[in-house]
């Protein structure tokens, strides 16, 4: 049997998500292109005769332990926040981190004896698998996995099926194990707002602004338009550009069962539609100063976890939910390979590489490729051809690479 280093087999699987592949089977042709062994030599930095067969790589990613991916994910993480190269796309002095949960795989019969289960209104079982994910949502878009918890029913015999709930204790557990002193602001959709969750943040040192609704917390809501109302001065008017108008009220020190929590509301007019509202709760005290930062730069950046995360992901090339392999624990490998094959694509697409590479004549990846999927479509064609010539004039292992932060 042939025999492949861990890095070879990890870069190799990095390249297929990369290039957009749609199956493993459209991955093995591309490893026989002449140049694609070469360039994967230079990124694994190893020196095998031949690239490892698709099924050999789904072969390591059905017995690798998820642990090992996951804190592989935390240590890219962890590697651009100790650069500081982040720094001025960070919330004041926390760091935005968005927690959300997301349908992976779904399958007609059940698939393992821990998938979960949602009966249908037909009255059929869907059987699936899902993970709750922890992105650092910064100011330029850039999202960044810093941990994924997968949520699987126990083994055995149980009586409640495995959930968000339960999934984010022991991601948070994971989360400050992993980043004991990373000062975060966690963003959550209205399903966080309860006292456990509050108390949790308040225990790990953490902020929080939740999306706040009136079915989640009735009793809350009823309390804290109450007081907005009866509050006058906690009032301020926005004007934007395009005749945007944003009308926020607040309401602070609000007693939710033992926790002192505040309330932001916005109701937001555009031009020619109607009137929408958010609001949201957190343990940030809203003033005059501070509102719309809480609201604009804080709260609504929550939806970059699910547009510029999950769906990128799943309608992109990442291929998120592509079915490359179902054995053992390969479906959470591949997504958490997957957080780690988006990250690289981001920080191509917002830095200024593709401007150093043209000498200035491109000025970024977007105004080269236009999409995400022109981007992959070159990177494919790319690692199919041979290397750049020994005399090339720039060469891209001395490059700084910068981030855009606007």
């Amino acid at each position: 049997m042939r025999r492949y280093t861990l890095r070879h087999l990890v870069w190799s699987g990095m390249l297929m998500l990369l290039s957009g592949a749609r199956s493993r089977l459209q991955h093995m042709s591309e490893t026989l292109a002449d140049g694609f062994l070469e360039n994967l030599h230079r990124l694994a930095d190893c020196a095998e005769d031949t690239a490892a067969h698709p099924d050999t790589i789904n072969y390591l990613l059905t017995h690798l332990h998820p642990s090992e991916l996951l804190e592989f994910n935390a240590g890219l993480a962890g590697r651009l926040l100790r650069m500081r190269c982040l720094e001025k796309l960070r919330f004041g002095r926390e760091w935005l981190v968005a927690v959300d949960g997301t349908h992976i795989r779904h399958y007609p019969t059940r698939h393992c004896p821990r998938c979960l289960t949602q009966k249908q209104p037909d009255g059929s079982v869907l059987y699936f698998h899902a993970v709750l994910e922890a992105k650092l949502i910064l100011a330029n878009g850039l999202t960044v996995s810093l941990g994924s918890m997968a949520i699987l029913n126990p083994r055995g015999r149980y009586d409640k099926q495995d959930c968000e709930m339960k999934a984010f204790t022991r991601l948070a557990a994971w989360l400050k194990q992993r980043f004991p002193r990373l000062p975060m602001c966690l963003l959550m959709d209205s399903l966080y707002g309860c006292r456990p969750v509050m108390k949790l943040c308040r225990e790990k040192g953490w902020s929080y602004i939740i999306v706040f609704k009136k079915g989640r917390a009735p009793a809350l809501w009823r309390k804290a338009v109450r007081a907005a109302e009866a509050a006058p001065a906690n009032r301020k008017t926005v004007h934007r550009r395009g005749g945007i108008v944003q009308h926020y009220q607040w309401a602070t020190d609000l007693d939710y069962r033992q926790e002192t929590v505040h309330a932001v509301f916005c109701r937001e007019h555009r031009p020619g539609t109607k009137p929408t509202q958010w609001a949201w709760i957190t343990d940030h005290r809203p003033d005059r100063e501070n509102v719309d930062r809480l609201a604009n730069k804080g709260g609504r950046l929550r939806w970059k976890i699910e547009n510029e995360g999950f769906n990128v992901q799943k309608n992109g090339e990442s291929g998120l939910k592509h079915d490359y392999g179902s054995c053992g624990h390969v479906w959470y490998n591949y997504y958490l390979m997957a957080q780690a094959a988006e990250l690289l694509r981001q920080l191509v697409w917002r830095s200024d590489l593709i401007r150093r590479l043209t000498g200035g004549a491109r000025r970024s990846a977007r105004r080269l490729f236009r999409t995400l999927r022109n981007f992959a479509a070159r990177l494919r064609a790319a690692l199919q051809a041979g290397r750049l010539p020994d005399g090339d004039p720039v060469d891209p292992t001395h490059i700084q690479i910068r981030l855009e932060t606007s």
